[in-house]
């Protein structure tokens, strides 16, 4: 169905990416998310109904591709050769809008949630000492969930908001909004560990390691 009334492929274009969600949802997918509970988990606030509803629309305009894997109910979701094709347009965009949204973050735009998932997937593994490590963040102001852990077994992460039982290698000790800075590169490590806006509580390995595993976001550089 056409919105827009004209044949100007933005317009086209824009009557199904200027959907509400579908920017995000190809944002993600592009990021590596497969499964529904991986897109809710990244985008919280998007209900399930309209999630599913998005996600027909990408397949019906084989945009995405969905597959049930073997032996398994769920499905999955993969960008199609096309929809790989938007990569360079979301890459552009997040470069336009971390120029423009640098001073522009507000309170309600400090999504926890999504802040947590982004570092889960993005930490390098590698740079930590040994196999086996739980790392813990606390936020002292946030209401609904203060604590957060990351439970790393080799190159698997695991995000919990409930505590895993197991001893914490190192404790992260921060708000949401210098973490925030921190991962959109708006203020340095050194410079929140050196105003205590960011404490680092655990062993001296980890405590070492910090800056070559927690990886900044991908546009913190722009």
């Amino acid at each position: 169905m056409t919105q827009y009334g004209q044949f100007c492929p933005i317009a086209k274009a824009s009557e199904l990416l200027g959907e509400r969600w579908m920017l995000l949802i190809v944002r993600e997918l592009l990021l590596g998310s497969t499964r529904f509970n991986q897109l809710q988990r990244a985008l919280p606030l998007i209900s399930p109904t309209l999630l599913t509803k998005r996600l027909n629309q990408l397949v019906d305009s084989q945009i995405v591709v969905k597959q049930t894997p073997p032996g398994q109910r769920s499905f999955e979701y993969f960008l199609t050769p096309d929809g790989k094709k938007l990569a360079p347009v979301i890459e552009s965009l997040a470069i336009w809008g971390m120029r423009w949204i640098r001073t522009e973050i507000d309170e309600q735009d400090l999504d926890v949630e999504f802040l947590m998932w982004d570092i889960q997937r993005n930490i390098d593994t590698d740079h930590l000492p040994g196999k086996y490590h739980v790392i813990g963040f606390n936020f002292a102001e946030q209401q609904g969930y203060p604590n957060w852990w990351l439970v790393v077994d080799g190159s698997e992460v695991d995000l919990c908001t409930k505590n895993p039982g197991r001893d914490v290698d190192l404790h992260i000790v921060t708000s949401v909004r210098t973490l925030v800075d921190v991962w959109m590169g708006n203020q340095s490590i050194t410079q929140a560990l050196n105003s205590e806006q960011l404490k680092l509580i655990g062993n001296s390995e980890h405590r070492k390691a910090f800056k070559h595993w927690f990886t900044l976001s991908a546009v913190a550089t722009v």
